[in-house]
């Protein structure tokens, strides 16, 4: 039970966008909880400890450094360096009955994940096994999107940057946000599934770039739009940054909530801790948000007094768009 106490009520400003995806996508909203971390609550718990788990390509190593994350995501994930490795990694998958991986690995000075040598293997992957791979990118190249498209991959994620000051201080990186802009519309020209991140607060917990960013987004055909919220993490030199109050974060929910009405909107899998944690979860399934990923305790028969459906996956939360993976657990089955 959590200790936490939901407030039903939901103002004018919110109920626009809870309508919106009531209108559009009738009752339902989805909870997601892969195996990259243990999960478990009153209500839902992930099975499999190797259902779909997250694999980096460079192990630990990071050539950006950024501020906020310090490579320490990667510590996170399993450690794939060869093609080889990749492909044993994916057939244990496949015997144990896990459903796929997330595929990831720390940037290049340019910002890049060196995807493309990974490309065959990928393919021979999803020909073998059918497994779901999901690529989680740095900045794309025309390169690595013709690559992505070749290997069939069920969805390719990036973060985007609305801010050039962000792009600099916090990623140490030499780009523009056009360059952001550009890895979207690589993947986008080839009808590759794609689910761009924001991250709410990434300049040192203040909202600058982030408006912008949904703005750019929404010039794009894509599957799924993923919002996280800045997370002050251990050994960063952001981690003892305040980030951005609950409030703040609902606003850019309702924002990106009422820019795609007919697009899948989600919380991922990073948001603040303690008490605002449960705010924030509350505003986004006010503001009308298809899903949350980890949803805290109580968040889910929040929902039910609401008049929603609730449905769960053990899969990443990008994939709500694959009818595929849709036919998710119901409360109580």
């Amino acid at each position: 039970m959590s200790f936490y106490e939901y407030n039903e009520d939901i103002s004018k400003e919110y109920l626009e966008g809870f309508n919106i995806r009531k209108e559009c996508f009738d009752s339902e909203i989805h909870f997601y909880a892969p195996s990259i971390k243990s999960y478990e609550t009153e209500d839902f718990k992930n099975s499999k400890a190797d259902s779909f788990p997250p694999f980096s390509i460079t192990g630990s190593s990071c050539s950006l450094k950024c501020e906020h994350c310090n490579a320490e995501i990667l510590k996170s994930m399993v450690s794939v360096l060869t093609q080889d490795e990749l492909y044993d990694k994916a057939k244990t998958i496949h015997e144990s009955g896990g459903t796929g991986f997330l595929l990831s690995g720390g940037s290049d000075s340019a910002g890049i994940v060196d995807i493309l040598p990974y490309i065959g293997v990928i393919r021979k992957i999803k020909a073998d096994f059918g497994l779901k791979v999901i690529v989680h990118c740095g900045l794309i190249t025309e390169a690595i999107a013709d690559g992505l498209y070749d290997s069939g991959v069920d969805s390719a994620m990036l973060d985007i940057i609305g801010d050039e000051d962000t792009i600099r201080k916090i990623y140490h990186l030499n780009a523009t946000v056009k360059d952001y802009e550009n890895s979207l519309k690589f993947l986008s020209e080839r009808g590759i599934p794609c689910s761009p991140h924001v991250v709410i607060g990434l300049k040192h917990g203040h909202i600058v770039g982030e408006y912008n960013a949904i703005d750019i987004i929404s010039g794009y055909n894509i599957s799924s739009l993923v919002l996280v919220g800045f997370m002050p993490m251990h050994n960063t030199k952001m981690e003892n940054i305040a980030p951005p109050t609950p409030s703040e974060i609902g606003d850019v929910f309702l924002y990106a909530r009422k820019k795609f009405t007919d697009t899948p909107v989600l919380l991922g899998c990073e948001r603040p801790y303690g008490l605002d944690k449960f705010k924030i979860e509350e505003l986004a399934v006010k503001s009308g948000l298809n899903g949350i990923a980890y949803p805290s305790e109580g968040i889910i028969p929040f929902s039910i007094e609401l008049g929603l459906k609730p449905k769960f996956s053990e899969v990443c939360c990008s994939l709500i768009f694959s009818e595929t993976v849709l036919p998710a657990i119901t409360l109580g089955g």
